[in-house]
This record gives C-alpha cells, structure tokens and sequence, in this order.
C-alpha cells in the first residue's frame, strides 16, 4: 500500500472535519423509513366475562382478535397477566391467578394501531381441551387515565369451540348476530 505524505492526509483530514460540521444536526439521528401516514399506538383494555355455568372457566391458551369497519386489526397472540376486575364471594384472588376463572371477570392489556372507528368485529380462540364459556368481551381504549369503550359488547354465553376463531363480525352482517366460526390466514 503506497504511504499518503502527511500533507495529504492534513487535507483529508481537514476537508472530512470540514465536510462532518457542515452537516445539518439531524443527518446524523437515524431515519424512520416507515410509510408515511403509519398510525400511532394505542393501548386497548379487553374486558371477558367467564359466565357461571358449570366448567364454564378454563386454563387454556385464549387468543382474541379485533377490528374496525375501515379494517384496523389487532391480535393478541396470547391473553395473559389479566388483572381480576370481579370475582365473586370465595373467588380466586390469589396470586398465581391464570383468568378465566367461573364467574370472573378480567382484563387484559393490548397495543396496536389506534382504531379509526368504532370495533365491530371479534373472535376469540382458544387452544385446549377445557371447556370455556365466555359471557361477554368488550374492548376499551385507554385515554387520558380513564377508560373509553371503543366496542360493542359481543355476548357469546356459549361454549368456544376447540382451536378456530369463534365470534362475531357486526362491521359486515346482515342481521343474524349468533357467534360463528371464521377462518384467517395468520
């Protein structure tokens, strides 16, 4: 490798620094190359009702999935760390407490996209052999401290079929507001 005299590397030198000052402060942060218009996060609380049929709780892996008209669309892969809202006199309140509990109601935490209108479609899925009957879920956005019901409430009092999506979708139906099974690819 043929050796640069130290007057040439003087000038690179000088010329780089030169080059470096003249950029502008923000060129060296890192650019945001997501689209342009991306929506921002928003914190969602999920509220389910477990009824108090017998069997009716379940220690299974539950899954929900909620959406918007315009087609905004949230998954929760796995419903945990719920946080007991109600459970009745002799209930588990104890640590350790999975959800899902006969005659429980709970809450569990989800981020995604900020919906643009009101949700109108819900399923549910769980993954198990438990029986599991849900008595409603309802989806609240978390704003300014408080809580704002973003959803309808969508009342299953029905047992959920084993590893399918199972639930309701108000933003396309005619009438007919039974839950149902659904196919998704995901």
């Amino acid at each position: 490798m043929p050796k640069l005299p130290m007057k040439a590397i003087s000038i690179l030198s000088i010329s780089s620094l030169v080059f470096f000052i003249s950029l502008p402060t923000n060129a060296m942060h890192p650019i945001n190359h997501g689209f342009q218009g991306a929506k921002p996060n928003c914190t969602y609380s999920i509220e389910i009702e477990t009824t108090c049929a017998q069997s009716a709780e379940t220690t299974d892996h539950v899954s929900v999935r909620f959406s918007d008209s315009k087609g905004d669309l949230i998954i929760v892969k796995h419903l945990k760390n719920p946080k007991l809202l109600y459970a009745p006199k002799g209930g588990s309140k104890r640590g350790g407490y999975g959800g899902f509990g006969r005659c429980a109601i709970d809450m569990f935490e989800a981020s995604g996209p900020c919906m643009s209108s009101r949700v109108c479609s819900l399923y549910v899925k769980k993954v198990g052999s438990d029986d599991w009957r849900p008595g409603w879920v309802k989806v609240l956005h978390r704003q300014d401290g408080g809580q704002v019901p973003v959803s309808y409430v969508f009342y299953f009092r029905t047992f959920v079929p084993e590893n399918v999506w199972y639930g309701f979708d108000y933003c396309h139906s005619k009438g007919g507001f039974v839950p149902h099974v659904v196919s998704f690819d995901d």
